[in-house]
């Protein structure tokens, strides 16, 4: 219908940390639970995909027509044990200061549950603030610690601006195995 594929993330409120809970309501308020749905490669777990269209067209299509303040590139590499996530983002205008963080989720494609399987499971989350002018550019990489299958890996990153709580620009890359 797009043209394109996209990912959609929603917060659950069900199974949540309770502190994390806490952080996340006070930062939201209750009962807004916040999705962000941005370009990507994954495809949709519906039943219906027919349903989940006509929910989620109007937001599709307002991201759509959105015209990007950054531009996102990934790299996302993995060994057994251990996980590299280079990220460079480019400004297209200037950012204004405190007002940006840039998220970085590492998930897992799929983790198998009592009674169904959850997918994209984020497992590791980082944050970091971003404050660029035009034309800067900010170079970042992220090592971390993991036991997770290489091949259900999965990098996440997002903008968001903390004053409206929109995501700004986002992207996802599927972990690459090295030796």
């Amino acid at each position: 219908m797009y043209g394109d594929s996209l990912a959609i993330i929603s917060y659950n409120h069900t199974f949540s940390n309770p502190a994390v809970f806490s952080e996340r309501d006070s930062l939201y308020g209750t009962p807004i639970y916040p999705t962000a749905i941005f370009d990507g490669t994954d495809q949709v777990f519906e039943q219906d995909p027919n349903a989940f269209i006509t929910t989620y067209t109007s937001y599709i299509t307002a991201a759509k027509a959105d015209t990007p303040r950054y531009n996102l590139e990934l790299a996302a590499t993995a060994t057994a044990s251990a996980g590299d996530i280079q990220i460079t983002i480019v400004t297209t205008d200037t950012i204004p200061a405190g007002q940006m963080l840039t998220f970085v989720a590492v998930c897992q494609d799929s983790i198998r549950g009592f009674a169904k399987d959850f997918n994209y499971v984020c497992e590791e989350l980082y944050r970091f603030p971003i404050e660029l002018g035009f034309p800067d550019t900010l170079d970042t990489a992220i090592t971390f610690s993991h036991a997770m299958p290489i091949d259900k890996m999965r990098a996440v990153v997002f903008v968001q601006n903390m004053d409206t709580k929109e995501i700004m620009h986002s992207a996802t890359k599927q972990f690459e195995e090295v030796e």
